[in-house]
């Protein structure tokens, strides 16, 4: 059993979760189950703040030191219990959890990414580290997957504050045992600091349902009952754009996500073949004005992992779009390069066979494209569900 952090006076019990990818899943997860046990509940995240009333708003692009505090100040006279926060790394890098105490913080893995903003992968890692070095409580819990990337620096920095260290995963005190697939889900039990409950999982892929147990463990760790979190695993529903199925047809499977560096790349391709009797067809590329060291990576990732490579551009901004091709292809040499991301995707439908899967990676649940100072309407997802129906 996970022993619970004592629950705080007069305001609601805060779990954060920061790391490179898989914030958003694991942060609306959370709220899920926040809501599924029982409690009053709200959210900040990338989709935006999501009040006690489930009303979601849009969040400030500009945030000042007053900004969270307001936030958990105003869902908690509305009567918020808990409260789930997405830990950005420009939140904490300005230090806006000041005065914030987190009872619960969840480290998804730290990869490489935004160094355009930070400059070195260290400097990024020690923004995200923030979370848990000064704004979780002293006496809260930090949560971690016990393969998590950088894992050790998190649990040195956890060491040193004094807070308790919870690992999901294998070994770890939350873990899911016994696992069957059944329908596109998984069902067996969920292994909670030694006692198991049955659960099933919407999911049955290996990094989904790793977020999923983040959250639960989040979750336990602010009070809510074991047993209750196993059974409402079972409602919770993905954010769109990640890991997600978008038509069948003919025995082709095409999949979005929303991986955008080597990382998230990396392990969308790896789960997407886990599922693949046949080849695994990518279609991706590389934002504009981002950090340029991390394409080549990117490329050499989708050359190994993909049978089939076909560059395009994802958002290239104000940066000529063929300089971030041939730098992403220097990874990719063997890659079929098509500018064009409606006709990259619909010619990579065209290639596939029955038995394969066409994962379109970079961009996931957006609805447009940034080229130039333009944003102009783009959705893979409308791109795919219109050349499947025809096929």
């Amino acid at each position: 059993m996970i022993q619970p952090v004592t629950m705080p006076e007069g305001r609601p019990l805060i779990s954060a979760v920061t790391g490179t990818n898989g914030k958003t899943s694991v942060a609306t997860a959370t709220l899920q189950l926040m809501k599924l046990v029982g409690w009053r509940a709200a959210s900040y995240d990338s989709t935006g703040i999501t009040d006690v009333h489930g009303v979601l708003h849009e969040a400030r692009t500009r945030r000042s030191a007053d900004y969270l505090p307001g936030l958990i100040g105003s869902q908690a006279r509305a009567g918020a219990q808990a409260i789930s926060i997405e830990a950005f790394v420009g939140i904490l890098a300005d230090g806006l959890f000041e005065r914030v105490a987190v009872d619960t913080a969840v480290s998804t893995g730290f990869e490489r990414d935004h160094l355009d903003v930070h400059g070195s992968v260290d400097a990024y890692w020690s923004a995200k580290l923030r979370l848990f070095d000064e704004y979780l409580r002293p006496d809260g819990i930090a949560i971690l997957a016990s393969d998590s990337a950088q894992g050790s620096l998190v649990r040195a920095v956890v060491e040193r504050r004094g807070a308790r260290l919870v690992t999901v995963g294998d070994g770890g005190e939350v873990r899911l045992l016994g696992a069957e697939e059944i329908d596109g889900q998984l069902r067996g039990r969920l292994a909670i600091g030694g006692v198991s409950y049955p659960v099933t999982l919407p999911t049955v892929h290996s990094i989904a349902v790793t977020n999923l147990l983040l959250a639960a463990a989040a979750v336990t760790g602010i009070g809510a009952e074991p047993e209750a979190v196993a059974d409402a695993l079972r409602n919770v529903t993905p954010p769109q754009g990640r890991l997600q199925v978008i038509a069948e047809r003919a025995g082709i499977t095409a999949m979005v996500d929303t991986a955008h560096n080597p990382g998230a790349l990396r392990i969308a391709l790896m789960a997407v073949r886990a599922r693949t009797p046949g080849r695994l067809l990518l279609v991706f590329g590389a934002g504009g004005e981002r950090d340029r060291g991390k394409r080549r990576e990117m490329g050499q990732i989708a050359q190994k992992l993909a049978d089939l490579v076909v560059l395009t551009d994802d958002n290239p901004r104000r940066e000529p779009p063929e300089r971030i091709r041939r730098e992403v292809r220097a990874g990719a040499p063997d890659s079929i390069e098509i500018p064009l991301r409606k006709d990259a995707i619909l010619a990579a439908l065209q290639m596939a066979r029955p038995g394969d899967t066409v994962l379109v990676a970079g961009k996931g649940d957006e609805s447009s494209q940034v080229v130039g100072t333009q944003r102009l309407p783009h959705d893979d997802r409308n791109v795919i569900r219109t050349a499947m129906s025809q096929a």
